[in-house]
């Protein structure tokens, strides 16, 4: 999940969170798709839909799941919150 800027739907509250799923596929394939939904700070979901990634994208890929994320956000358009650098936290 990755927090968004938020984004008010009147009749069902303010999205905070993209909660995006990548939908199974064969190993062999050279694309996917996705099934994502925008929800409240109460997990009530605002919208949902699919969204599939291009022949590049899947490529480009890699390990970094916040690219997916990017890419479903830019899509509805909504804008992801900033991650902390790395590092940054404060010792318990």
């Amino acid at each position: 999940m990755a927090q968004i800027e938020p984004v008010v739907f009147p009749f069902t509250g303010t999205a905070i969170t993209l909660d995006v799923k990548i939908l199974p596929f064969n190993t062999s394939d050279s694309t996917c798709g996705t099934y994502y939904q925008l929800l409240t700070d109460t997990g009530a979901q605002c919208i949902q839909g699919n969204y599939y990634l291009t022949d590049e994208q899947f490529q480009n890929w890699g390990q970094n799941n916040r690219y997916v994320d990017e890419l479903v956000a830019a899509s509805i358009p909504v804008t992801l919150v900033p991650l902390p650098p790395t590092g940054s936290e404060e010792p318990a």
